[in-house]
């Protein structure tokens, strides 16, 4: 997946092996499975809409949740939820709490939950 990093905004093709489409409500979203975080080589799934400008990184940590389209779509809900959109933005990365089983936003610049460190700029 080619990804150009600009902060808020990443525009994105999408590739045509290994992204999955979904509906939610009646909208089209697709995701894919990076297999690894482009900063320190951990697993990352992404997900959002073709030719919009943001998309959501969500970390499949911890693992025992099961990864799959009831998962993405769990996630775009509460991201939705939370005032997220791929047309408005931004560009968040999130993550599940194991324990409450609740999601929440990672912070700015990190792509999951155990990332070493905040991506860099103009990437």
């Amino acid at each position: 997946m080619q990804v150009i990093w600009d902060r808020d905004r990443i525009d994105m093709t999408w590739p045509k092996r290994g992204t999955r489409k979904i509906v939610i409500e009646g909208d089209e979203f697709l995701w894919h499975y990076d297999a690894c975080c482009p900063w320190c080589s951990d697993d990352v799934f992404t997900a959002g809409k073709s030719g919009k400008p943001f998309v959501l990184f969500i970390d499949p940590f911890p693992y025992a949740v099961e990864i799959g389209p009831g998962y993405v779509t769990k996630a775009i809900k509460w991201a939705q939820s939370q005032g997220w959109s791929p047309e408005t933005g931004g560009t968040k990365a999130m993550s599940i709490d194991s324990n409450s089983q609740e999601f929440f936003w990672l912070d700015e610049g990190e792509r999951h939950a155990k990332c070493i460190g905040k991506a860099p700029e103009n990437v």
